[in-house]
């Protein structure tokens, strides 16, 4: 794996002979909206942050922020002219970004996932920075703080923590050093507050309401081995339902989506049960890699998109937790 200086060289040098474009990964969460916002801004002009998709809670942030995000199509992917190197953030393979690449193109990919189902194909001209930590957003701050510290605003310390807690669960699932970088984010002038004003006043209108209340209407409870496992269906905001019924006593949730390409699973594991041994983006990567399609993430939210009907997925799923002792 390449280093922070690595990175920086690579970025310099890329910089000096044309744009580099900063892609998130096709479901647009906070953490990848938030690292390629705060990145292209530490870059300038020589960067702007792009992708698919950006969910409704990144979007209402970076807007009340003032962050611009150029949306991409995928049938019809359109680069800067002058682009001379091309950087992936938080993003455990190619399929995740859900569009094919221009060839010839040096790219730079920072993630932090320790579980993946594909990996990079990384030449002599490309560099890959994978650091194990709860976010992205926390190695795009380190990077900042190291080369660019004269752009680290309040501003982009702002997106940065939004990053930081929504990958974390709201810091359910943050370490010693995620919750050091947070600290440090906030520093003396922002309110902790106010950030998370941020993130309570995005996403809870009445879609979300309902879809997780019809959702929690029709949840199926199973025992998994030593696990309480609550599963249940909906057609969007399936990461808060799932957050949902971890609150309300299950030890992992199940949250199946058919209304996108074949079926999409996402998974997660309260604190406890992760304590106990139950990681969530190991079984969906290991998962992917024997039964197809993609997934991965954390050990207490995860995600699976595949062409497996629902109840060989889930039952796949209740199988691999059901053996951890």
């Amino acid at each position: 794996m390449s280093s922070m200086s690595d990175l920086h060289q690579w970025i310099e040098d890329k910089i000096s002979s044309g744009v580099v474009p900063i892609v998130t990964h096709k479901n647009g969460d906070m953490d990848t909206i938030a690292s390629a916002c705060a990145l292209s801004q530490s870059i300038g002009q020589s960067s702007r942050p792009m992708g698919l998709h950006v969910s409704k809670v990144a979007r209402e942030v970076i807007d009340e922020l003032g962050y611009e995000f150029s949306r991409m199509d995928p049938n019809r992917v359109a680069m800067p002219r002058t682009t001379s190197g091309i950087i992936i953030v938080d993003s455990g393979g190619p399929e995740q970004i859900g569009f094919n690449l221009p060839e010839g193109i040096p790219i730079c990919v920072i993630d932090h996932h320790a579980h993946t189902s594909n990996d990079w194909e990384i030449s002599e001209e490309d560099i890959h920075i994978n650091i194990g930590m709860c976010s992205t957003t926390q190695i795009i701050f380190e990077y900042i703080r190291e080369y660019r510290i004269e752009t680290l605003d309040v501003k982009m310390r702002k997106i940065l923590l939004t990053g930081l807690i929504t990958d974390t669960g709201h810091y359910r699932h943050a370490d010693s050093n995620a919750l050091n970088a947070a600290s440090i984010m906030l520093g003396e002038d922002i309110k902790h507050g106010d950030v998370l004003d941020l993130l309570r006043t995005s996403g809870l209108g009445r879609s979300v309401r309902i879809a997780t209340l019809r959702s929690l209407s029709k949840v199926e409870v199973e025992k998994a081995g030593d696990f309480v496992v609550a599963i249940t269906s909906c057609s969007t905001h399936e990461g808060i339902v799932a957050g949902s019924l971890i609150h309300a006593g299950a030890d992992a949730s199940i949250v199946t989506n058919s209304k996108v390409e074949g079926i999409r699973l996402t998974t997660r594991a309260s604190h406890r049960a992760v304590d106990n041994g139950l990681d969530m983006g190991h079984i969906l990567s290991s998962l992917a890699e024997s039964l197809g399609g993609q997934g991965g993430g954390h050990a207490g939210a995860a995600g699976w998109t595949t062409e497996v009907d629902r109840v060989e997925a889930i039952s796949s799923i209740l199988s691999r937790i059901s053996a951890i002792r």
